[in-house]
């Protein structure tokens, strides 16, 4: 049995929102069993591609286990973090001694140094949306440029409309820190400040924002310093702010899963999901390891991947999965040292005794980016700082694991770049018996082979147009037709 999916939309006005879902299906049971959409995740201090496309079908028990593969090392730094751009793959260190920007060669299996390509840029219409610490950028062009004693511009997000950036006053006494949300389109002019929506925020510590995300009409942003903060494009409101100044309370990643804004946090290591009105912890979202301590945890990493949410945890580096009904242990990211529950992180006894940071070797999950079939997990230590004689407690190889980088396939999930049209565009979807792809406007994207023993018996059965794992679809559906052909 072949399926052909031929989804027509109009995405409308590029304003920077994530697209969401396509369609998702279920069986008889109210079991997904395929779906597609746009993920809208932020991790850490990148954005997901808002251009990738994402068809996945569900495997069956005993059909889903995942291969891994190691891939080489970006750069000697102990730490990577990944972002997808324009259909690859790029890798750079946070906190290292090497910030160069490296770009994934699949061919040659190797990382090459790319000095192009501004890091962290985000596709907005038919253009490029970059920043700098003093300017953003649009097709090359100056929309915004903070001038002397105008402070200095943090990190961006673009969504409904608005330029949200974290605005810091570094020589200000006191010092300020403010959210700002400006409203601003890709067909218009540069930025006016004084049009600017401003949240202050406490300075009595340095402030970085941490992530980003959207759900609806309301844009969410949240610090280092435990404050989650929205904005309806009217008016900035405060989600959370920490009970206890002495108590560390920090979101690393944002995501959305069906209709909820999920957000990953320190220190339970648990998501707490924003409906629009109010932040809950859920839970048991994702479990504890068995064998380590529940304390000091860090959702730092989600991501959407074969239609089942992950999280990256630390600091065991621990991914789990989570298929809709139940949470599933994936794997450990690092083999050394072993389980413990006598101390919260990896070689807390190694470095007291060497005066450090005591948790400075704890595992991290940086970043899972899906991408063609695959998804690309990479490590690192609490920061990215190269491994030193010093600490000869790791041997070269346990050293070599912080900045490590992986390839995680499991059966049944394609992700493509797409074009930016105009007006309305088809995508077609095909899951024939042996190979899944996905077209635009009649041009091929990409395919992978899939195991006829995947498809065998797969049913679409119930269809849910604009619904689905990636959230509520932000564009009109114009016309849409599933056709069956084949036994």
């Amino acid at each position: 049995m072949t399926f052909k999916i031929s989804i027509r939309v109009d995405l409308g006005r590029d304003l920077g929102q994530n697209f969401g879902s396509l369609f998702e299906a279920t069986d008889g049971q109210g079991r997904v069993t395929a779906g597609a959409g746009f993920m809208g995740a932020f991790n850490t201090e990148s954005r997901s591609d808002r251009r990738v496309l994402h068809f996945f079908i569900k495997p069956g028990k005993g059909q889903d286990a995942h291969a891994v593969r190691r891939l080489p090392r970006a750069s000697d730094d102990g730490g990577a973090y990944l972002h997808a751009f324009e259909d690859s793959i790029f890798a750079r260190s946070r906190g290292g001694k090497d910030p160069r920007l490296r770009v994934w060669d699949d061919q040659a299996q190797r990382w090459t140094v790319d000095e192009a390509t501004a890091p962290l840029s985000v596709h907005v219409g038919d253009g490029i949306l970059a920043s700098t610490p003093g300017r953003v950028t649009y097709r090359g062009k100056t929309i915004l440029e903070l001038g002397p004693g105008q402070g200095s511009i943090g990190a961006t997000y673009y969504a409904n409309g608005f330029l949200v950036f974290h605005r810091h006053f570094p020589d200000a006494t006191p010092k300020v820190d403010h959210l700002v949300a400006c409203p601003w389109t890709p067909d218009g002019s540069g930025i006016h400040l004084s049009r600017g929506h401003v949240q202050e925020m406490d300075a009595s510590h340095p402030i970085v924002v941490y992530s980003y995300g959207q759900l609806g009409r309301d844009i969410l942003a949240a610090t280092n310093t435990g404050g989650v903060y929205a904005f309806d494009g009217e008016r900035w409101r405060t989600l959370y702010e920490r009970p206890d100044k002495n108590v560390s309370f920090q979101v690393y990643s944002m995501i959305n899963h069906y209709d909820r804004l999920l957000l990953g946090q320190y220190p339970t290591g648990e998501l707490y999901e924003f409906d629009g009105k109010e932040l809950v912890l859920r839970k048991g979202w994702p479990p504890v390891m068995p064998g380590v301590s529940g304390r000091a945890r860090e959702a730092q990493t989600t991501a959407i991947y074969g239609g089942d949410l992950y999280v990256g945890v630390w600091p065991w580096a621990e991914v789990w999965r989570y298929d809709g009904a139940a949470w599933s242990f994936v794997r450990r990211m690092f083999t050394h040292p072993e389980l413990t529950d006598v101390v919260t992180h990896p070689y807390e006894a190694e470095c007291t005794k060497l005066e450090i940071v005591l948790n400075q070797w704890g595992q991290r999950v940086t970043s899972m980016i899906p991408s063609g079939e695959a998804l690309y997990v990479s490590t690192s230590a609490k920061s990215s700082a190269p491994y030193e004689p010093r600490f000869g407690f790791l041997t070269d190889d346990q050293q070599k694991d912080y900045g490590a980088i992986y390839r995680l396939t499991r059966p049944g999930h394609l992700s493509v770049h797409t074009d930016w049209k105009t007006g309305p565009t088809t995508f077609e979807l095909t899951l024939a018996r042996d190979r899944m792809s996905v077209s635009q406007d009649g041009r091929p994207l990409g395919s992978t082979p899939v195991d006829p023993d995947l498809t065998a018996g797969l049913a679409l059965g119930e269809v849910s147009w604009g619904k689905g794992v990636y959230g509520a679809f932000r564009g009109e559906i114009v016309e849409k037709t599933i056709q069956k052909e084949g036994r």
